[in-house]
Protein backbone atom coordinates (compact mmCIF):
# COMPACT_ATOMS: atom_id res chain seq x y z
CA UNK A 1 0.00 0.00 0.00
CA UNK A 2 2.75 2.44 0.94
CA UNK A 3 4.57 1.81 -2.34
CA UNK A 4 1.38 2.37 -4.36
CA UNK A 5 0.71 5.64 -2.51
CA UNK A 6 4.25 6.78 -3.34
CA UNK A 7 3.73 6.22 -7.07
CA UNK A 8 4.89 2.63 -7.61
CA UNK A 9 2.74 1.55 -10.56
CA UNK A 10 3.50 -2.15 -10.11
CA UNK A 11 2.32 -2.02 -6.49
CA UNK A 12 -0.84 -0.21 -7.58
CA UNK A 13 -1.44 -2.80 -10.33
CA UNK A 14 -1.08 -5.53 -7.71
CA UNK A 15 -3.69 -3.84 -5.49
CA UNK A 16 -6.06 -3.53 -8.43
CA UNK A 17 -5.52 -7.17 -9.41
CA UNK A 18 -6.59 -8.21 -5.91
CA UNK A 19 -9.74 -6.07 -5.86
CA UNK A 20 -11.04 -5.50 -9.37
CA UNK A 21 -12.94 -8.81 -9.69
CA UNK A 22 -14.83 -8.19 -6.47
CA UNK A 23 -15.40 -4.56 -7.43
CA UNK A 24 -16.72 -5.57 -10.85
CA UNK A 25 -19.15 -7.99 -9.18
CA UNK A 26 -20.29 -5.18 -6.87
CA UNK A 27 -20.90 -2.91 -9.87
CA UNK A 28 -22.79 -5.60 -11.77
CA UNK A 29 -24.99 -6.23 -8.73
CA UNK A 30 -25.56 -2.49 -8.30
CA UNK A 31 -26.63 -2.21 -11.94
CA UNK A 32 -28.82 -5.35 -11.93
CA UNK A 33 -32.48 -4.74 -12.60
CA UNK A 34 -31.92 -1.37 -14.20
CA UNK A 35 -32.86 -0.90 -17.81
CA UNK A 36 -30.14 -0.65 -20.46
CA UNK A 37 -28.17 2.41 -19.55
CA UNK A 38 -25.72 2.92 -22.37
CA UNK A 39 -22.73 2.08 -20.16
CA UNK A 40 -21.46 -1.12 -18.62
CA UNK A 41 -20.09 -2.20 -15.27
CA UNK A 42 -16.72 -2.56 -17.00
CA UNK A 43 -16.89 1.11 -18.10
CA UNK A 44 -17.59 2.22 -14.53
CA UNK A 45 -14.81 -0.06 -13.25
CA UNK A 46 -12.30 1.59 -15.59
CA UNK A 47 -13.41 5.08 -14.54
CA UNK A 48 -13.13 4.01 -10.90
CA UNK A 49 -9.59 2.69 -11.34
CA UNK A 50 -8.52 5.82 -13.22
CA UNK A 51 -9.96 8.10 -10.53
CA UNK A 52 -8.41 6.06 -7.73
CA UNK A 53 -5.02 6.12 -9.50
CA UNK A 54 -5.23 9.93 -9.57
CA UNK A 55 -6.14 10.06 -5.87
CA UNK A 56 -4.06 7.21 -4.42
CA UNK A 57 -1.52 9.54 -2.83
CA UNK A 58 -4.28 11.00 -0.64
CA UNK A 59 -5.64 7.62 0.45
CA UNK A 60 -5.12 6.89 4.15
CA UNK A 61 -5.38 3.18 5.02
CA UNK A 62 -7.67 2.43 7.96
CA UNK A 63 -7.81 -1.27 8.55
CA UNK A 64 -7.63 -4.30 6.34
CA UNK A 65 -10.59 -3.61 4.04
CA UNK A 66 -10.24 0.18 3.85
CA UNK A 67 -8.79 0.18 0.33
CA UNK A 68 -11.69 -1.85 -1.03
CA UNK A 69 -14.22 0.36 0.80
CA UNK A 70 -12.50 3.40 -0.70
CA UNK A 71 -12.74 1.86 -4.18
CA UNK A 72 -16.44 1.11 -3.59
CA UNK A 73 -17.09 4.73 -2.60
CA UNK A 74 -15.41 5.94 -5.79
CA UNK A 75 -17.28 3.32 -7.84
CA UNK A 76 -20.62 4.40 -6.37
CA UNK A 77 -19.86 8.01 -7.24
CA UNK A 78 -18.79 7.04 -10.78
CA UNK A 79 -21.91 4.91 -11.21
CA UNK A 80 -24.12 7.81 -10.16
CA UNK A 81 -22.17 10.17 -12.42
CA UNK A 82 -22.55 7.80 -15.41
CA UNK A 83 -26.29 7.35 -14.79
CA UNK A 84 -26.80 11.12 -14.58
CA UNK A 85 -24.82 11.69 -17.77
CA UNK A 86 -26.81 9.00 -19.57
CA UNK A 87 -30.08 10.49 -18.33
CA UNK A 88 -29.05 13.94 -19.51
CA UNK A 89 -28.06 12.50 -22.87
CA UNK A 90 -31.45 10.78 -23.25
CA UNK A 91 -33.34 13.93 -22.25
CA UNK A 92 -31.33 16.08 -24.66
CA UNK A 93 -32.24 13.81 -27.56
CA UNK A 94 -35.91 13.27 -26.69
CA UNK A 95 -38.84 15.43 -27.73
CA UNK A 96 -40.15 17.64 -24.94
CA UNK A 97 -43.14 15.55 -23.84
CA UNK A 98 -41.15 12.30 -23.79
CA UNK A 99 -38.51 14.00 -21.66
CA UNK A 100 -41.10 15.14 -19.14
CA UNK A 101 -42.90 11.79 -19.07
CA UNK A 102 -39.63 9.85 -18.78
CA UNK A 103 -38.39 11.93 -15.89
CA UNK A 104 -41.36 11.20 -13.64
CA UNK A 105 -40.67 8.72 -10.87
CA UNK A 106 -43.22 6.38 -9.31
CA UNK A 107 -44.18 7.02 -5.69
CA UNK A 108 -42.27 3.92 -4.56
CA UNK A 109 -39.22 5.06 -6.56
CA UNK A 110 -39.42 8.47 -4.96
CA UNK A 111 -39.65 6.86 -1.53
CA UNK A 112 -36.60 4.66 -2.18
CA UNK A 113 -34.62 7.61 -3.52
CA UNK A 114 -35.62 9.66 -0.47
CA UNK A 115 -34.59 6.86 1.90
CA UNK A 116 -31.18 6.56 0.21
CA UNK A 117 -30.74 10.34 0.36
CA UNK A 118 -31.74 10.39 4.02
CA UNK A 119 -29.30 7.55 4.78
CA UNK A 120 -26.50 9.41 3.03
CA UNK A 121 -27.29 12.66 4.84
CA UNK A 122 -27.41 10.84 8.19
CA UNK A 123 -24.08 9.11 7.54
CA UNK A 124 -22.58 12.42 6.40
CA UNK A 125 -23.83 14.11 9.58
CA UNK A 126 -22.06 11.47 11.67
CA UNK A 127 -18.65 12.21 10.13
CA UNK A 128 -16.25 14.56 11.89
CA UNK A 129 -17.11 18.14 10.91
CA UNK A 130 -14.08 18.84 8.68
CA UNK A 131 -14.45 15.53 6.83
CA UNK A 132 -18.16 16.15 6.28
CA UNK A 133 -17.50 19.70 5.08
CA UNK A 134 -14.79 18.53 2.69
CA UNK A 135 -17.00 15.78 1.23
CA UNK A 136 -20.00 18.13 0.88
CA UNK A 137 -17.95 20.82 -0.86
CA UNK A 138 -16.09 18.39 -3.10
CA UNK A 139 -18.86 16.03 -4.18
CA UNK A 140 -22.20 17.66 -3.43
CA UNK A 141 -21.24 21.19 -4.46
CA UNK A 142 -18.72 20.06 -7.11
CA UNK A 143 -15.92 22.33 -5.93
CA UNK A 144 -12.31 21.67 -6.85
CA UNK A 145 -9.70 20.60 -4.30
CA UNK A 146 -8.16 24.09 -4.55
CA UNK A 147 -11.51 25.75 -3.78
CA UNK A 148 -12.17 23.46 -0.83
CA UNK A 149 -8.66 24.06 0.51
CA UNK A 150 -9.26 27.80 0.34
CA UNK A 151 -12.56 27.61 2.20
CA UNK A 152 -11.27 25.21 4.86
CA UNK A 153 -8.00 27.16 5.12
CA UNK A 154 -5.81 24.08 4.74
CA UNK A 155 -3.52 22.49 2.16
CA UNK A 156 -4.72 20.61 -0.91
CA UNK A 157 -3.19 17.40 0.45
CA UNK A 158 -5.15 17.88 3.68
CA UNK A 159 -8.36 18.23 1.65
CA UNK A 160 -7.54 15.07 -0.29
CA UNK A 161 -6.95 13.20 2.97
CA UNK A 162 -10.17 14.54 4.53
CA UNK A 163 -12.21 13.59 1.47
CA UNK A 164 -10.58 10.18 1.19
CA UNK A 165 -11.23 9.36 4.84
CA UNK A 166 -14.75 10.73 4.65
CA UNK A 167 -15.63 8.72 1.54
CA UNK A 168 -14.16 5.55 3.02
CA UNK A 169 -16.19 6.05 6.19
CA UNK A 170 -19.37 6.75 4.20
CA UNK A 171 -18.82 3.60 2.15
CA UNK A 172 -18.31 1.65 5.35
CA UNK A 173 -21.45 3.02 6.98
CA UNK A 174 -23.66 2.73 3.92
CA UNK A 175 -22.42 -0.59 2.58
CA UNK A 176 -24.18 -1.41 -0.66
CA UNK A 177 -27.22 0.72 0.17
CA UNK A 178 -25.64 3.86 -1.32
Amino acid sequence: MAAAREGDHLALDDLYARHQGRLLNFLRASMAGRSAQGFSAEDVLQETLLESARKIAGFEPRGRASFYRWLVAIAQFKLTEAARAQGAKKRAGAPLDESVAGSQTSPSGQLMRGERRDGLLQALAELPDRQADAVRMRYLKGQSVVEVAGQLECSESAVKALVSRGMAELASRLGQNF
